[in-house]
């Protein structure tokens, strides 16, 4: 079975920027692909979060909007991060 039909969503691809914000500290990292259920980031070279850590993600949609949603780590790579939201999502716009 692939990736693609394992998820719960399919995924979209997506280029933003996104703040990390676990417990008032926060972390930057780059949105490569969104789903309603969650997202791909590129890992922060300072990561420290296990799976499950939950926080609050910003996605600074431009110079002027961000998007907010809750969500926890599901999983970690060398690379990136997957996000679940606590909420299904609308996709970005």
């Amino acid at each position: 079975m692939s990736n693609q039909e394992r998820r719960r969503s399919p995924r979209t691809d997506y280029d933003c920027v996104v703040l990390i914000d676990h417990g008032g500290s926060g972390f930057v990292g780059h949105i490569e692909d969104v789903s309603v259920s969650g997202c791909r980031v590129t890992r922060p070279e300072d990561w420290s979060l296990d799976d499950g850590a939950l926080v609050r993600l910003f996605l600074l949609v431009d110079l002027r909007h961000a998007v907010s949603a809750e969500a926890k780590v599901v999983w970690t790579s060398e690379d990136h991060v997957g996000f679940e939201y606590l909420q299904p999502r609308s996709l970005p716009g």
